[in-house]
């Protein structure tokens, strides 16, 4: 149970800044927003799960099945913050009525995240194997 609280805590940490950086960079300007989102947002997210990997630490044979788990894991925390925050709390905080089709809006985007935080658990992985010895 303390490695799923502390991959989750790492988890809600990088989504906690990957969402900041995205807020921040939106009200500056748009380009700059999807850029931060496919360069620095990444490197939050490989971070934070070599981070727990180690903080956690998983031995270098059940690696594979860790990641494995803990990419799940943070895909499935990360779909329901989204949905929490983008379907109900922003439009609450504006004044708009719930976005029910958040998820249908923002296809594809929002699902090559998804599909790039599986490869990052892995890349993470990767070097935290490289690093074990």
């Amino acid at each position: 149970m303390k490695k799923i609280t502390v991959s989750l805590l790492f988890c809600l940490a990088a989504y906690l800044i990957a969402n900041t950086i995205g807020f921040a960079t939106y009200y500056v300007h748009v380009r700059l927003m999807w850029f931060a989102m496919f360069t620095v947002n990444p490197v939050v997210f490989g971070f934070f799960f070599y981070a727990s990997l180690k903080k956690t630490g998983c031995a270098h044979s059940d690696a594979f099945t860790t990641t494995n788990r803990m990419v799940w894991q943070w895909i499935l925390c990360c779909f329901l913050l989204d949905a929490g925050m983008y379907m109900w709390l922003v439009p609450v905080y504006t004044h708009h009525k719930a976005n029910l089709t958040f998820f249908i809006d923002q296809s594809p985007w929002i699902w090559l995240n998804y599909l790039t935080m599986f490869v990052l658990g892995h890349i993470s992985r990767y070097f935290y194997v490289k690093n074990y010895r």
